[in-house]
């Protein structure tokens, strides 16, 4: 059973990154698992509005979910902009000049959320703990 979900997760990855998967690819775990990976809340911790309450809009503006709705998940008592599996803390991540997508959760409860970087307050803490190379 665990061999299965661990397969369902590679899956999971392959599709997220855009990668055909191979026959060996299914034997070697690390083919799928990268090291791009990111700490949940330098990206995607949660802007606590001044009243309490408020819509998902109000707590995580610049971020959007493939499902058209972003969850709430608490890590160390914070609150943050995904569905995180349990016990989660880095994600994997992609990114282009707009935004930074993200997967969070574990098969088979996974969410992609995206997080436009223009305006975005996570992007200063995000690049100060990924300085880009310079060459």
């Amino acid at each position: 059973m665990i061999l299965a979900i661990l397969q369902m997760q590679k899956v999971t990855l392959a599709k997220f990154y855009d990668k055909e998967l191979s026959v060996s690819d299914y034997l070697n775990w690390f083919s799928t698992h990268p090291a791009n990976t990111v700490d949940v809340l330098t990206v995607l911790k949660a802007k606590q509005p001044n009243h309490h309450g408020g819509t998902t809009k109000d707590w995580c503006p610049s971020v959007s979910s493939d499902d058209g709705f972003v969850h709430i998940s608490y890590l160390d008592e914070q609150p943050v902009c995904c569905m995180l599996g349990k016990g989660q803390r880095y994600v994997y991540y992609k990114e282009n000049e707009q935004e930074i997508t993200l997967l969070c959760g574990r098969w088979p409860r996974t969410e992609v959320v995206s997080v436009n970087k223009k305006g975005m307050r996570a992007v200063q803490s995000y690049r100060s703990a990924n300085p880009i190379p310079q060459p």
